[in-house]
C-alpha cells in the first residue's frame, strides 16, 4: 500500500509540475480560460495503448501525434480513453504504463492542456487499476464544463462493473460515480438544457460501431444493445448536440442522424482493426464519382477479421493513425482530420539558448493552410525583445517574404540568461517557411 501511495504522490508531482493535466475535479476553474471565446481550436483522439501486456508504449507514433500537437497548440485536447493495457495488469504494470503515457505527454507536448475521459482498458479491469485512474485523472467520471460559446459533456460508457447491474458492460447507464446526485443519464438529460452555441458530447464507446454494426456479435464493440443506443443517439440529437466523439475501435468513422455527427476516433497509437481504405475503398466512377464498390484484389477486399468481428468493413471506416482538429468560429465548426507527419519542424541554426539568432524550417504538407501557434525556440534572455520574420522558396528558386508574417505570442524566461519565445506561423497548403527568429 506504501508504494502505491509514493507513486500516486510522484506521478500527481510529475503532472502538476510538467504536463497540463487537467483533472476532471478541477474543470470547471480551469475552463475559465474560455470566457468571452467565440473562435478557439482543441484536438481529439484516443486509443494510444501498447499492442498487449507487457508490451512497450508506442512511443515512436505517440510521441510524433505529441509533437505534432504541440507544434499546433490548440486552447486543449481531449482524449478518449484506452492509455494502457490494463487487463492482466498487475496494479505495478498498470502504474508503470500510466507512468510511461504521462512521461510521453509532458515530453512533448509539454505546454498544451488535456483532458480525458475513461477507456475500459482504465476501469474494467480492476478496481484497484480503476481507483488508480481516479487518482490520477479525476474522481469524478463523468463531468462537464463550459469553454467559450461551448458546452462539453463528458461522458463514462464503461463503468466499472461495481458500479453498473447485472447484464450491463458499455453503454449509456444510470450508474453514479459517488460524487453526483443524479446517475449519468438523469445528469445528461439536464446538462443537455444548458443554452449553448454549440453542444459537445465525448465518451469512449461509439454509438455507431464499424465492427458490430448491426449488433451481430455476442462482443459488441458499441453499446450493449440496440435499445440503449437508440435511446442515446435520440437525447443528442434532439438536443441540438454538434458531435459525438469516441474511440474505442481503433479505426475512424463518422456517421450523420440528423444534424449531428458520430465520430469514431480510435487512431491514436494502438493496434489499427480495419483496412487503410476501409470496406469499400475503389471509386465506381461515373458523375459525380460518389459511387464506391471493392475488389477482392485491394486491400483485403475491405474485409476485416479478429477475435470478436468477422465482416466486410462499412464504407469510412478508416484503417489509420490520425488525430482531429476542431475549429470552432463563432456559430461554425470544422472537423479536420489529420495523420502524423502532416506538420513538421527542424531547426537549421540555433535554438540553443546561445546563439542570438534561430532559423527553423516549418513544413505544412496537407492540402490546406494552416496556423501552427507552438512554433517554439530557446533564446538568449533579451530584455529588449525580439524580432520574427519567414520567408518561402519560389518554384522559380527565388527567397520571398511570406504573404502573412509570424508574430510572436509568448515569451517565457527560464533563467537569467535563457528565454522560450512562442512563435505563430501560418504556413501555406503543401509548403514549408524559414522562420527566422532574432534576439533585440
Amino acid at each position: 500500500m506504501k508504494k502505491v501511495i509514493s507513486f500516486i504522490l510522484i506521478v500527481l508531482l510529475i503532472v502538476s509540475v510538467f504536463s497540463k493535466v487537467i483533472k476532471s475535479d478541477d474543470v470547471g476553474k480551469w475552463a475559465t480560460k474560455g470566457v468571452g471565446k467565440d473562435s478557439f481550436t482543441f484536438i481529439i483522439f484516443g486509443d494510444s495503448r501498447p499492442t498487449s501486456p507487457s508490451r512497450p508504449m508506442p512511443d515512436d507514433l505517440l510521441s510524433r501525434i505529441l509533437q505534432e500537437i504541440s507544434l499546433i497548440h490548440p486552447d486543449f485536447v481531449i482524449h478518449t480513453g484506452d492509455m494502457i493495457v490494463g487487463y492482466t495488469d498487475t496494479l505495478d504494470q498498470a502504474k508503470e504504463e500510466f507512468s510511461s503515457f504521462l512521461k510521453l505527454l509532458y515530453t512533448y507536448a509539454p505546454d498544451v492542456d488535456f483532458l480525458f475521459v475513461p477507456g475500459n482498458h482504465e476501469l474494467k479491469p480492476s478496481e484497484e487499476i480503476a481507483n488508480l485512474y481516479r487518482k490520477l485523472f479525476g474522481e469524478k467520471l463523468y463531468y462537464d464544463f463550459e469553454y467559450g460559446n461551448s458546452h462539453f459533456i463528458m461522458l463514462n460508457m464503461n463503468f466499472p462493473s461495481s458500479l453498473l447491474q447485472k447484464g450491463q458492460k458499455y453503454g449509456f447507464y444510470n450508474a453514479n460515480d459517488g460524487l453526483h446526485t443524479l446517475g449519468m443519464v438523469d445528469w445528461t438529460k439536464e446538462v443537455l438544457k444548458k443554452p449553448s452555441t454549440h453542444k459537445f458530447v465525448v465518451g469512449h464507446v461509439p454509438a455507431f460501431s464499424a465492427l458490430t454494426p448491426d449488433f451481430a456479435f455476442k462482443h459488441t464493440k458499441s453499446f450493449d444493445n440496440k435499445e440503449n443506443r437508440d435511446t442515446f443517439v435520440e437525447l443528442l440529437t434532439s438536443n441540438d448536440v454538434d458531435a459525438y466523439f469516441a474511440g474505442h475501435e481503433h479505426l475512424t468513422y463518422v456517421r450523420k442522424i440528423g444534424d449531428t455527427l458520430f465520430f469514431t476516433l480510435g487512431g491514436g497509437g494502438a493496434p489499427i482493426y480495419t483496412p487503410v481504405s476501409g470496406g469499400y475503398g475503389v471509386n465506381a466512377g461515373g458523375k459525380p464519382y460518389d459511387k464506391v464498390t471493392f475488389d477482392p484484389r485491394f486491400d483485403h477486399g475491405g474485409h476485416a477479421k479478429g477475435y470478436h468481428f468477422d465482416l466486410h468493413v462499412p464504407a469510412g471506416a478508416l484503417g489509420i493513425f490520425a488525430y482531429m482538429i476542431v475549429t470552432v468560429n463563432g456559430d461554425d465548426v470544422s472537423y479536420e482530420l489529420v495523420v502524423p507527419f502532416s506538420y513538421s519542424v527542424k531547426y537549421v541554426k540555433g535554438n540553443d539558448g546561445v546563439n542570438d539568432e534561430a532559423i527553423a524550417i516549418v513544413a505544412n504538407r496537407t492540402a490546406y493552410p494552416r496556423t501552427l501557434r507552438g512554433l517554439t525556440f530557446i533564446m538568449p534572455y533579451s530584455e529588449n525583445g525580439y524580432e520574427v520574420s519567414a520567408t518561402y522558396v519560389s518554384w522559380g528558386r527565388q527567397v520571398k517574404p511570406a504573404k502573412i508574417q509570424p508574430k510572436i505570442v509568448e515569451v517565457k524566461k527560464i533563467d537569467d540568461y535563457r528565454a522560450k519565445v512562442r512563435v505563430e506561423v501560418t504556413v501555406p497548403a503543401g509548403d514549408s517557411l524559414d522562420v527566422v527568429l532574432k534576439a533585440k
